[in-house]
């Protein structure tokens, strides 16, 4: 696929993602939090065995931890995504969110996203918390990616030894 209809394909899957989370606030009563888990993998390579895999794990550790009330499950061009609906409060669900995502080296190819029951998102610096961590190297996640220090085949080739590794 030509870089131009890749872009594009991917801004719109972005713009359809958003338009569906926004139809779920605001949440009705028990809900006190919605997951939204999607992947975060670099380059182009979003769909696949791989993504599928990573999902599934990913989605396994979340449903563990994380009891549901409803849940949406979809696939688009950007891969894998679902939407969760939880009792838990948003503060908790988001710390237990950041501790699935830095427990397991794949939990770091993870988006778990927060929101409240009026879908605000729950970052975190909001609860005051470091930022995440690049994927090959100790550093904040967006100071790598703005200074480019590591090239896509490095960030590919640590994406895909991790997964492999499930």
């Amino acid at each position: 696929m030509p870089l131009d209809a890749l872009r594009n394909s991917l801004l719109a899957a972005r713009d359809r993602r958003q338009a569906l989370l926004e139809a779920w606030f605001p949440a009705p009563a028990p809900v006190q939090a919605t997951v939204m888990l999607s992947l975060n993998l670099p380059g182009d390579e979003k769909i696949g065995e791989r993504a599928e895999r990573l999902f599934r794990w990913g989605e396994g550790i979340l449903l563990e931890a994380l009891p549901i009330l409803e849940a949406f499950k979809k696939s688009d061009p950007l891969g894998p995504f679902a939407l969760y609906r939880t009792e838990t409060d948003s503060r908790a669900a988001k710390l237990l969110a950041i501790s699935l995502e830095s427990g397991h080296p794949a939990g770091r190819l993870l988006d778990l996203d927060i929101y409240d029951p009026w879908g605000r998102p729950v970052s975190r610096a909001g609860l005051e918390l470091a930022p995440r961590t690049c994927l090959i190297c100790t550093e904040p996640a967006l100071a790598c990616i703005r200074a480019q220090r590591h090239t896509s085949e490095a960030l590919k080739a640590r994406a895909h030894m991790v997964i492999d590794a499930l």
